[in-house]
């Protein structure tokens, strides 16, 4: 089962504003999130609907992002700064995950994702 527009605002009164978040544009990610997580519940051990709100959020903040003519990544720390000539430098991130992970790292509501998918498929443990 996907989860609503109605439960996403419930969890995430951070996007409640349904004129700067329309339904319409917040139904397309939820939509979204079922080509990269599947529609097979069953594979993600009971956090299926837990997952979609965290990627459903950070496909709404991306996606912000974009419009607003970013079209990169910002992952790891802020190393520097400078504020005359607008300058930040970011650290690297040591990590035990993909580079395909570095989009999803670019926000907490990706992080959190990654975290809960992490949880939901455990390898295969040998005794």
């Amino acid at each position: 089962m996907s989860i609503t527009t109605e439960q996403f605002r419930a969890r995430f009164p951070q996007f409640a504003d349904s004129v700067e978040y329309p339904d319409a544009t917040i139904e397309m990610y939820i939509g979204d999130t079922e080509l990269t997580m599947g529609t097979d519940e069953n594979f993600w051990n009971g956090k299926y609907d837990y997952a979609q709100y965290y990627l459903t959020a950070h496909f709404l903040v991306t996606g912000e992002a974009l419009e607003a003519g970013q079209t990169s990544a910002n992952v790891g720390p802020i190393t520097s700064k400078s504020a005359g000539g607008v300058s930040v430098t970011r650290g690297a991130v040591a990590k035990d995950r993909s580079d395909e992970d570095d989009y999803f790292l670019s926000t907490a509501y990706g992080q959190r994702y990654i975290q809960i998918r992490s949880s939901a498929f455990v390898g295969v443990l040998t005794v």
